[in-house]
């Protein structure tokens, strides 16, 4: 294949300890000369992918799949608003009824909204009273979040814009007179402060006074309407200021300076938390609001087990607990002095999740419906997700939106070693029919950081269509997430990095030992943090993989420094600027490690023009160092998909998206459709 040039310009880097000669430095930047480049990349890719035998029968088995519902109603006072995109229509809607299952009013609509560029949700949330909606939403993916306030009933808007830059979480005053958020100062683009906005005042400009203990801090509302909490630390977070809403005053430490995950809500005069304090996978505990400090007036309510303790809302005086058992989904309900009420019966084994990525360290995987009701989604890789209820008194469960999609399916669940001797759980997911006694073209999906949960739940579109296909999908749980609890998303991350990708190598050899696969027919796959870890992995062992799609990558791990939101990752990856991490990054960092002469499997880069978190400028550096140093004559393409950002907004994007993926995997790993 010939690919477009990308010419060699010599320049000496140096980050921490680390000292080295970056060819390609200047695709960092967005000049002419790389965009060009870049887009005689992109129509390279897409001619290639469209000319490739299994196109058109890709586009026909993503078309298979329905457009699913994956957001559910919020209720409030009286009140249900839910987000969704409608069928006929390509941009989402925020809807508001008397009931959970409609009829629906739209109150805001972006495709009325949009202009040149899509529009994304990015949060909504409405007042405690149920009479005011707020709002933020992006447009073309830059993250570049607006906020509004509007009146339900007549549209009207109360308020507009911020001051600051990237607001996040949003969360009304018990009044529902204003709300917090957090923000950046224009001046400091990586450490997040909170706000306080009054509906009818100025905009405000002064964040709230104290001590910052964390780059990300927000605040969170409690259920006893009462009390606010500032937390900190959305990988290990825990409440580290309270203040009494009903009286004012200055923020009060509370669990400030513990370095253990404290997740919960308040009840009466208790704050109950989850807690990984000498509890690997989580204990729940009871702590009293007047003495945080004193762990002595502690009560432990449930001891550590092999569990990963996720979600705990408080609905009444009932604690509702989400908890992975073998990563599948559990849920239970517990009375305050900790006696089990009962177990909650689900439809099936799988994950109270809409998808496979859960983030349970900040966002909650179940939420309070009307009084004494608890409202979950379930799915599972061989079932969309569906809506139910649980009552808290009766333990009774109610389907509020049926699944829409169902798939006669295979799942078979393994455990292999990692290098270290560590244990590593996947799953084994394919169609029913598929023989797993022969080998198959095969992909391995996996994250592996950020404390991000890679669970059992239904698979995106373009897994599910692979799959449909006849392929196999490997659900692989890796350390750095967080699906194995808090002890493993430790040991896979900073110094400990190296131990995920070990892992993949460690499923994929055991695939291989199990005849379900081949060297020659296996791909692996994953977006954001997952496709840095596919690049990884394609670079570190290419005898191992035949194809590799790097979703959304960094690549780079060194010189993502150079952008504001990029930067962050350091909570993760460690901070390149340090003597000590740089080396230990320099050691595995994709772009870092490609290696002349060396016969690379096919690799597709697939990006966002507009992401800010995993800037295009990543996937260009890679392209060009692999094209120049790829001694074999698998494919190395790079698709930048325009207007759009760290995901599709749109869902012919995501369609798009869908058939290329098929398409390339199905091509390199052999695959017939």
């Amino acid at each position: 294949m010939k690919y477009p040039v990308a010419p060699r310009k010599p320049t000496t880097v140096s980050f921490g300890s680390v000292s080295y000669t970056d060819n390609y430095q200047w695709l960092e930047e967005a000049t002419p000369e790389s965009l060009e480049w870049q887009t005689k990349q992109d129509e390279l890719a897409k001619e290639w992918l469209s000319s490739r035998p299994s196109h058109t029968k890709s586009l026909e088995i993503q078309r298979q799949i329905p457009r699913l519902t994956t957001q559910w109603p919020t209720y409030v006072n009286g009140r249900w608003f839910l987000h969704r995109t409608p069928e006929d229509q390509d941009l989402g809607v925020i809807q508001v009824a008397d009931s959970e299952r409609g009829p629906w009013t739209t109150i805001v609509d972006f495709n009325a909204m949009a202009k040149d560029e899509p529009l994304a949700l990015d949060n909504f949330a409405p007042s405690p009273d149920g009479e005011k909606l707020l709002f933020g939403w992006g447009a073309g993916g830059r993250e570049l979040q607006n906020l509004r306030v509007i009146e339900v009933d007549s549209g009207e808007i109360l308020h507009e814009g911020v001051r600051q830059t990237r607001p996040l979480f949003p969360t009304w005053l018990p009044d529902s007179s204003g709300f917090y958020y957090s923000a950046y100062l224009p001046d400091n683009p990586v450490q997040a402060r909170v706000f306080r906005q009054i509906l009818g005042a100025e905009h405000v400009t002064e964040p709230e006074q104290l001590e910052l203990s964390h780059p990300l801090m927000w605040v969170q509302r409690a259920s006893d309407n009462k009390h606010s909490l500032i937390c900190a630390d959305h990988l290990n977070p825990r409440p580290d200021f309270i203040r009494d809403e009903s009286k004012g005053g200055a923020w009060q430490p509370f669990l400030k300076g513990e370095t253990a995950q404290f997740r919960g809500d308040i009840v009466g005069d208790h704050y109950y938390a989850v807690t990984d304090d000498d509890a690997p996978c989580g204990k729940l505990v009871a702590i009293p609001l007047a003495t945080p400090k004193d762990r002595g007036t502690w009560k432990v309510l449930l001891p550590g087990s092999n569990d990963v303790l996720a979600t705990l809302i408080v609905v009444g005086e009932y604690l509702v607990l989400v908890d992975l058992v073998d990563t599948w989904s559990r849920i239970r309900i517990f009375a305050t002095d900790g006696k089990l009420k009962g177990e909650v019966p689900l439809p099936a084994r799988g994950s109270v999740s809409t998808g496979m990525l859960a983030l349970y360290t900040l966002t909650p995987m179940v939420w309070k419906g009307r009084e004494g009701e608890v409202m979950f989604p379930f799915s599972s890789p061989l079932q969309s997700p569906g809506l139910y209820k649980v009552n808290v008194h009766s333990l009774k469960v109610e389907v509020v939106a049926e699944s829409a999609f169902r798939i006669d399916g295979i799942i078979q669940s393994y455990m292999t070693t990692s290098a270290d001797g560590a244990n590593v759980p996947y799953h084994v997911i394919a169609r029913a029919g598929t023989d797993l006694s022969q080998p198959r073209p095969t992909v391995i999906y996996g994250y592996g950081g950020f404390a991000l949960a890679l669970i059992p739940g239904w698979m995106h579109n373009y897994l599910t269509a692979w799959m449909l296909a006849g392929g196999v999908i490997i659900v692989a749980h890796l350390r750095g997430g967080g699906e194995l609890g808090p002890r493993l998303f430790h040991s896979g991350r900073l110094k400990n990095k190296q131990n995920t990708f070990n892992d993949v190598y460690a499923i994929a050899a055991d695939l291989i030992k199990r005849n379900i696969t081949t060297a020659a027919q296996l791909g692996v796959a994953g977006e954001s943090n997952g496709g840095v870890m596919a690049a990884t992995v394609a670079v570190q062992r290419p005898d191992l993989f035949r194809a590799a799609i790097a979703q959304v990558p960094i690549t780079d791990i060194l010189a993502r420094k150079r952008d504001p939101i990029t930067v962050t990752a350091s909570l993760d990856y460690g901070d390149p600027d340090s003597p000590g991490m740089s080396e230990v990054i320099y050691a595995w960092s994709p772009y870092q490690n490609v290696k002349d002469g060396t016969k690379y499997p096919a690799i597709l880069l697939d990006c966002g023009s507009n992401d800010p978190r995993c800037p295009p400028w990543h996937a260009r550096k890679l392209a060009a160092r692999v094209q120049a140093a790829n001694a074999g004559n698998n494919p190395i393409l790079m698709r930048v998909r325009e207007n759009t950002g760290h995901s599709a907004a749109s869902h012919d994007a995501q369609v798009e998206f869908g058939v290329d993926y098929v398409t390339f995997f199905a091509d390199q790993l052999g695959l017939a459709l």
